[in-house]
């Protein structure tokens, strides 16, 4: 995949992370190619997890470790070889322990960090990856195994929340400069909420337009997430921009439902954008 230019207004430093896997390597991949046209750093980041009730056992399991240890710094070194080939710099961290996400999010903040990339095979995120998007500083792009990121038509899912409409400035701003097709749906569940899915796209179009952008409206009835999802597969997008919130407690370490519905059911690249 070639990106001509730069899609975000600032990605000065990608975050991957890796465990080895087929989805992992296909992540890469995609943040070698917008790394590349954006000068941006990647981040390689791999945890050789140690489940909490082994951590205590650590001492007694030195093989074991060892070789959690080697395949991670293969996992490494995989990533590495493919930003190496593309000309992108590229750091790598390792760490061994329990609740991988944890040591994610630390470096994505340590090193701040403008992107995590996060790959997904099937319709699984895993648990690992749902919490890096409900606690990550930053915006988090899933991409489907397959699947191809490009910018010719773009989605984005609204419900007029501040958190949608930030999601909605950065997709007007990618489709500014790639003169992308911008499609803004909203999805009502019942026929009272009709009007207020209306004025939600049409703040995205009147958003849009103001910066010269032409806006494709939707208003869907049904379950948000199967809408989304079927608007997004009939029109054929290249990506979809979805907001989520931050909130304290237990409940920060969740996404959204529709916006965690919507990555497990669509086979395309999702971008997650974050309240500041």
């Amino acid at each position: 995949m070639a990106i001509g230019a730069c899609p975000l207004t600032k990605l000065d430093k990608i975050l991957i992370s890796t465990d080895g896997s087929e989805a992992a390597k296909f992540a890469a991949q995609a943040a070698v190619d917008l790394a590349k046209p954006c000068g941006s750093t990647v981040y390689a980041i791999c945890v050789a997890e140690v489940p909490i009730f082994a951590a205590e056992f650590v001492e007694t399991l030195p093989q074991v470790i060892d070789v959690m240890e080697k395949r991670a710094k293969q996992a490494l070194d995989d990533v590495k070889a493919i930003a190496d080939k593309a000309g992108v710099k590229c750091e790598t961290i390792s760490y061994t322990g329990p609740e991988p996400y944890k040591y994610i999010i630390d470096e994505a903040i340590k090193n701040s960090v403008d992107l995590i990339i996060l790959g997904k095979k099937g319709v699984m995120l895993g648990a690992v990856g749902k919490k890096v998007i409900g606690n990550a500083p930053c915006k988090v792009l899933v991409v489907p195994v397959g699947a191809t990121l490009n910018f010719d038509k773009i989605l984005i899912a609204t419900d007029g929340s501040v958190y949608s409409n930030i999601a909605a400035s950065e997709a007007i701003g990618t489709a500014k400069r790639f003169n992308s097709e911008l499609i803004a749906v909203s999805v009502a569940k019942r026929d009272s909420e009709v009007a207020y899915a209306e004025e939600a796209v049409k703040a995205v179009k009147e958003s849009g337009e103001r910066e010269g952008v032409k806006v494709q409206t939707v208003v869907a009835k049904g379950e948000p997430f199967e809408q989304i999802a079927d608007v997004a597969n009939k029109n054929a997008v290249g990506l979809i921009v979805m907001g989520t919130y931050g909130k304290t407690g237990i409940e920060k370490f969740f996404m959204g439902s529709v916006t965690e519905r919507v990555i497990g059911t669509v086979a395309r690249p999702v971008m997650v954008v974050k309240k500041k």
